[in-house]
């Protein structure tokens, strides 16, 4: 209480002066809908928790309640899924090439790579960012006729890549006949 530097007592506040006679219809206006206004708020905000929940509950438990956003592969047919042939020739042309310099690695991973951009290019949606080579080629949703050449190719680069193995001549001639049986043959029909 001796120091004076500080403030030990608060003077009063005057009150605020009344509005203006004009802007009491305003503020009556905007009070009467006010209560009803906070509802509305309060539902908006509430709608927007709820699509928030059911956005994670469908990501997490896949629920997608009968939308499917393209085409089912099970309703495809076999030349409306399998690549185009002339531009699978030409990549076989071209991995053949690398494969001619003795680059088996980056043939089969062009293979692969290929496979996986004819994937999306048929259904967008079907494989995410984070979905390994091994992860799509056990997808539902691909045919079954094709998994089994999709896989092979699949591991056959996993084991380069990341196993630090190179592939062989052996490895490159079983990867290109797979995508020949995917692309080439006639057993999707």
């Amino acid at each position: 209480m001796a120091d004076k530097t500080l403030q030990h007592s608060l003077p009063g506040v005057d009150p605020p002066k009344p509005p203006p006679d004009w802007l009491r219809p305003l503020i009556e206006a905007i009070a009467a809908i006010g209560q009803p206004l906070t509802i509305v708020i309060w539902t908006v905000i509430g709608l927007g928790v709820l699509l928030i929940v059911f956005l994670i509950v469908r990501e997490l438990f896949g629920v997608r309640l009968g939308w499917k956003g393209g085409k089912d592969f099970k309703k495809l047919g076999a030349t409306d899924w399998r690549p185009d042939r002339e531009k699978a020739r030409i990549l076989l042309l071209d991995a053949d090439a690398l494969a001619a310099e003795g680059r088996f690695d980056e043939a089969v991973h062009m293979l692969l790579l290929r496979g996986v951009a004819d994937i999306i290019a048929r259904r967008p949606r079907l494989i995410g960012p984070a979905l390994t080579s091994r992860d799509i080629a056990a997808l539902p949703d691909l045919p079954e006729q094709a998994r089994p050449a999709f896989a092979l190719i699949a591991e056959i680069v996993e084991r380069s890549f990341f196993g630090g193995r190179p592939v062989d001549e052996a490895g490159w001639l079983r990867a290109r006949e797979a995508y020949e049986q995917l692309v080439l043959s006639g057993t999707w029909s």
